[in-house]
Parts: structure tokens; C-alpha cells; sequence
């Protein structure tokens, strides 16, 4: 949770730090940070399927095969981060020009992404060290990494953005900068860590001595699934703010001080949802089949105990909380969308640990299903919301409720009624 408050922290002070320079940046990088969002989850839910495996290997207390999963991870995790630069050093201005439409909009997005492409290789490297540590459950140096990646990243977007101790003001620009040198840095702390806790030798670690194509296939084969679906559900995300960007900048500005706030709150259960993958995947590897329900009841109970405690203040309180990183002009045209978000997050806080359980039992195809047909529908409902409804801002933002809805009643329904436990 800390790790997880400190890396949201990133996207909302930069946020923060655009409305001061003006509405368009401000819609501009909350636009591009959820474009680099969706390319970046597609190395990072790789990661979450050796995850899943890592932590079943550390339950059977086979601790140099980790090290065969994490080596063979990484050959795969930054080809994938070569292939996406190369994607955006080509054609980066071209996919903004597509699915854009405001010139202003577009010339601060590319200025900002042009840069920013370089942080897939720290992010992508530092994602597979995430799922090393989350699965042998020693995560407090991720706590020390990401506290450091957001403390850095917010005192160079001063110093970047604002020009100060002779730096140029750089703006938008400076943002970027500020972010990839934060990555590295995490990075590189994690990688320390390794020799500091002596991880490298006890799980025979950064060998590279067999790249097995059978290895790779079976963390492919667990993973593919969770990209998929991963990158179809931040495809629905990026649909629907780029529908908001065509009611106009303020709206897409709006949207994102929503958002940053949004998931700033469903920290809590994005980190428990991590977990489960931790702790459903370890029961898996001991095959304590019998414990693995009244485990996600207790995980669930948590995530809606946060939920609820890290709401109230919001809804007692819309306006400070929002004069935090808004414009004062969108201040009040903000607090009914953020309303209708803090709804949704009490399904988030259920549906997202419920889908998790599914890939954690090694029913990843399953959850691909789910996700599948949940985003189908979800999609659908954004059709009529946006063009045959034609609703306002803060009915727009219901369509949260209908995707967290959704996938919690598929989600259960499997549980509920699949034999699952007879392949465990």
C-alpha cells in the first residue's frame, strides 16, 4: 500500500504541477500518462503471471528455480520495452494526430511522450524486481524504492518544470525528464536490494545461465491471458477519455483530477488485489485448497474496511481535496463526477480481489473470459452513454459502476459455480 500511495503520488503531483501552467498540459499529461499507462501494463501484467509462479515455487521452497523464472522474465520484458520505444520513436506523433482532435492538445502530448518513452526500460525492469519481491513476500524494499521514485520525481518537477538552481523552466517537458529519472533511480535501488538482503545467491539470481524456451512458454502461457485482458480493460479507459477529450479540454481536465483521485483512493485494494496474487498463489503451491475462500473473504473484508475509511474524508471534504491539484475555475464542476467515482470504488474495492483469485488459482484463460465479456458489455454501455444518450459529465461516470458491477457478478459466478478446485 505504501509502495503503491507513493507511485500514485507521481501521477498526481504531476497533475498538481500543470494546473499551474495552464488547463491544456493539465489535460494533456493526465491523457498521455494513461497512453503510457497502457503500454507499460503490457510488461507489467507479463510480470504478474511469474509472479503468480514465483510465489507457488516459494511455497514448494524451490528457490533457485525463482531465479530460472526471474532471468528468463527478463529477456522476454525488455524485448517487449525495445519493441514499444521503437513503436512510439516511429509513430508516436502519428497515433496522438489519430486519436485526438485539439492541435494544442496534441502538440503538449507528443512534447511530453517523445521524452517519456525512454522510462520503459527502467519501468519495465523495475516491474519484473516487483514481482520478484512481491512473490517471496519481502516487499518492504519496494516500500523504500517507490517512496524514493516519488519523492525525487516531485522535487525535479519543481526544479524541471519551474526552472530553478539554473535549470531551464522546461514545463511539460521537465515533467518527463523528472519521471524517467525517478524510474531509474527505483530501479536501481532495487537491484541493490538484491545483494544487500543476499537474494542473488540464495534464489540464484541475474545468471542467465539456461534461457529455456520452456520456461518462457510457461510463464507465456500463464501471462498472455493477463496482458489481454489488462490491456483491454486500459483500452476502455483510454475509449472513454478520449470521448471525454472530444467534449472539450476542460472536460478532459476535469476527468483527470477524477481519476488521479479516484485511483489515489483504491490504493488500498489495488495492493491487496497484488497480494492475493501472493497469498491465493502460495495456498495453490501448498495445496491447502480448503483455505483459499475464507482467505479472499478476509482479503475482501480489509479492502472494503479501506475503502470506507479512505472515502469519508473525500466526501466530507470534495473541494479541499480537489483544490490540491485542480484549477479553481474546475473546482466545482469537478465534485459531482468525483461523487459518482467514490460510488464505484466500493465495487472496485470487491470485484477487483474476486478477479484476481481466478488467475491466482492458475485460471488465467478464465479471467480473460471475464474480462472479455465484461469490457464487451462495458463498451457497449459507453455507445449509448456517449451517443445515443448524449449524457452530462457526471453521468458519464457512472459507466464505472456498470464495469465494477459486472465483473464482480462474473467473477463470483465462476467461483461459485466452477469446479476450480478439482484442477488445483
Amino acid at each position: 500500500m505504501v509502495s503503491n500511495f507513493f507511485f500514485t503520488l507521481i501521477a498526481v503531483t504531476d497533475i498538481g504541477f500543470m494546473s499551474v501552467i495552464g488547463v491544456t498540459e493539465q489535460a494533456a499529461i493526465g491523457y498521455i500518462s494513461l497512453l503510457y499507462l497502457f503500454f507499460f501494463m503490457a510488461g507489467f501484467s507479463y510480470t504478474r503471471g511469474a509472479q503468480i509462479l514465483i510465489a507457488q515455487k516459494n511455497g514448494q521452497n524451490k528457490h533457485k528455480t525463482i531465479g530460472l523464472i526471474l532471468d528468463n522474465m527478463l529477456v522476454v520484458i525488455m524485448g517487449v520495452a525495445l519493441i514499444l520505444w521503437l513503436i512510439l520513436f516511429l509513430f508516436g506523433r502519428i497515433i496522438l494526430e489519430n486519436i485526438l482532435q485539439d492541435p494544442d492538445v496534441i502538440a503538449a502530448s507528443y512534447a511530453y511522450l517523445d521524452i517519456r518513452k525512454w522510462g520503459f526500460f527502467a519501468s519495465f525492469l523495475g516491474s519484473a524486481f516487483i514481482a520478484f519481491y512481491s512473490g517471496i513476500g519481502r516487499t518492504k524494499i519496494l516500500a523504500l524504492a517507490i517512496v524514493s521514485m516519488s519523492v525525487s520525481n516531485i522535487f525535479l518537477n519543481w526544479v524541471l518544470i519551474f526552472g530553478h538552481f539554473g535549470f531551464p523552466a522546461m514545463g511539460i517537458e521537465g515533467a518527463a525528464y523528472a519521471s524517467n529519472f525517478a524510474e531509474f533511480l527505483s530501479t536501481g535501488i532495487m537491484l541493490i536490494g538484491l545483494h544487500v538482503l543476499k537474494l542473488r545467491k540464495k534464489n540464484h539470481l541475474l545468471y542467465f545461465a539456461t534461457i529455456s524456451k520452456n520456461i518462457i512458454a510457461k510463464i507465456t502461457n500463464l501471462s498472455f491471458p493477463l496482458v489481454v485482458q489488462t490491456l483491454i480493460g486500459l483500452a476502455a479507459w483510454i475509449v472513454f477519455f478520449t470521448l471525454i477529450e472530444k467534449m472539450g479540454k476542460a472536460e478532459l481536465a476535469i476527468s483527470n483530477n477524477v481519476k488521479q483521485i479516484y485511483t489515489l483512493l483504491g490504493i488500498p485494494t489495488y495492493a491487496l488485489a497484488s497480494s492475493t496474487n501472493t497469498i491465493i498463489g502460495n495456498l495453490v503451491g501448498q495445496r491447502k485448497v480448503d483455505e483459499i475462500i475464507p482467505t479472499l473473504k478476509r482479503i475482501i473484508l480489509i479492502s472494503s474496511v479501506c475503502i470506507a475509511v479512505f472515502t469519508l474524508p473525500t466526501f466530507l471534504f470534495p473541494s479541499q481535496l480537489l483544490g490540491l491539484i485542480s484549477e479553481e475555475g474546475l473546482i466545482q464542476r469537478s465534485i459531482h463526477p468525483l461523487f459518482v467515482a467514490l460510488v464505484a470504488l466500493q465495487l472496485y474495492g470487491f470485484s477487483t480481489i474476486l478477479f484476481n483469485c481466478i488467475a491466482s488459482i492458475g485460471a488465467s484463460l478464465h479471467s480473460l473470459i471475464v474480462e472479455t465479456i465484461t469490457i464487451s458489455l462495458y463498451l457497449a454501455f459507453i455507445y449509448l452513454i456517449f451517443y445515443v444518450l448524449e449524457v452530462n459529465l457526471t453521468i458519464a461516470w457512472t459507466t464505472e459502476w456498470f464495469y465494477w458491477g459486472s465483473l464482480a457478478l462474473f467473477s463470483l459466478s465462476y467461483l461459485s459455480f466452477f469446479n476450480w478446485r478439482k484442477n488445483i
